[in-house]
């Protein structure tokens, strides 16, 4: 958890003036007055805890949807609580706030590594993408262990050692008919995926985060029954209640490898038409109320 200054509607970086800080609140606040208006003097709050979520979050967005308040004030009498924090590994045993409000949503998912990821994959789906790169031979990824550096590239294996941090992954084929890298980028909200997105990438920077396009589908339109079971399962065992996932179609086996666990995730992705944005806040504001207002 770090440093924050303490702000009157929310806390900040510490590193931020308190000119913007007050500026901030007070855009908080008039935001707050007229959703409150809107909603008949009700104003109902998200506490996302400890970080307060960019405007390009997907809760942020869902938030506006909604007509609600969001903020990362340590608020226990708030309508729900969010455990946000944009870290790989977090501990959240000496936070007095976290330890005393219940329900916090993702408090148990406290290790979205790669390493984590491959674990509960395999004990999940029952095969996964991990390689030895000391034995392995042929071409194989490395990237970071860290979640979110896109720094994957590709190696040639056996290699003498391997690089501290870094984990091994065989190659998944995922390029269409022309050309393009296609990542499946899957919203789970407790056991609901409401929706599914297909992102597509130049092949030289299939690693990145440098999207082409992007299109909204449905999640039966893309996995089957079976699948769809399995990804819900999986985020159930890395205790996810409300993340998205990166997940891969190998075209030479035809299965599904989830990749990323994103807990703060940004969306929805870039490359999206407006039509489809509009839909897609739509469909998870409403999949969000349903999965942890009736809980």
């Amino acid at each position: 958890m770090g440093d924050q200054h303490k702000g009157w509607r929310n806390n900040y970086r510490a590193s931020m003036p308190a000119s913007e800080r007050m500026l901030k609140d007070l855009r908080s606040f008039t935001k707050d007055v007229g959703m409150s208006i809107r909603h008949g003097g009700k104003l109902r709050t998200i506490v996302t805890y400890p970080d307060y979520p960019s405007k390009r979050t997907t809760i942020q967005k869902i938030a506006r949807k909604m007509g609600w308040r969001l903020t990362n004030k340590p608020l226990k009498s708030a309508d729900i609580i969010l455990f946000f924090e944009d870290t790989t590994h977090k501990d959240t045993s000496t936070d007095d706030f976290l330890t005393t409000a219940e329900p916090v949503l993702n408090l148990a998912c406290t290790d979205i590594s790669k390493e984590r990821v491959e674990e509960v994959h395999q004990s999940v789906f029952g095969y996964g993408t991990f390689i030895d790169p000391l034995t392995f031979e042929g071409t194989a990824v490395e990237k970071s262990d860290e979640n979110a550096k896109h720094d994957g590239h590709y190696i040639q294996c056996p290699i003498a050692q391997v690089t501290e941090g870094c984990i091994y992954q065989r190659v998944l084929s995922n390029r269409n008919e022309e050309g393009l890298a296609v990542d499946h980028r899957v919203p789970v909200m407790g056991s609901e995926i409401p929706l599914t997105y297909l992102k597509k990438k130049e092949w030289e920077v299939r690693f990145s985060n440098e999207v082409t396009t992007s299109s909204l589908h449905t999640p039966e339109s893309l996995f089957n029954s079976e699948e769809l079971r399995l990804i819900t399962e999986f985020t159930a065992a890395i205790h996810a209640e409300f993340c998205e996932l990166d997940i891969i179609r190998d075209n030479n086996d035809g299965r599904i490898y989830i990749i990323d666990v994103n807990t703060t995730p940004y969306g929805p992705p870039a490359g999206l038409d407006t039509q489809d944005r509009l839909e897609a806040i739509s469909l998870l504001s409403s999949a969000f109320q349903k999965a942890f207002l009736s809980a």
